[in-house]
């Protein structure tokens, strides 16, 4: 079995699938706790890492954690960053 991988995506289509996700009813905040500790879990996601990775990738300093689940080639988990405009995400180990 692989490893996941964390993988640059380009940021500003990011935000625009967090736009049409949000209207869908498919963003999930870390502030919703039960959905994301949902998401988390039935998606082997590593949050520690996620956020290890963001405080390396980004200048700034200041990200946001975000997951999109509604059946679309953009759902997964990302860290992403305003003020660097960048943003990274979350892919599970392939077997």
């Amino acid at each position: 079995m692989g490893q996941p991988k964390i993988v640059e995506v380009d940021f500003y289509a990011l935000k625009e699938k967090l736009k049409r996700a949000a209207d869908a009813g498919g963003r999930i905040e870390k502030t919703d706790k039960e959905r994301w500790h949902k998401y988390l879990k039935e998606h082997g996601v590593n949050e520690t890492a996620m956020v290890a990775w963001a405080k390396v990738k980004f200048m700034s300093g200041k990200s946001k954690l975000v997951a999109i689940d509604h059946g679309e080639s953009w759902d997964g988990l990302y860290a992403y960053s305003d003020e660097d405009e960048s943003a990274l995400k979350w892919q599970p180990a392939q077997p």
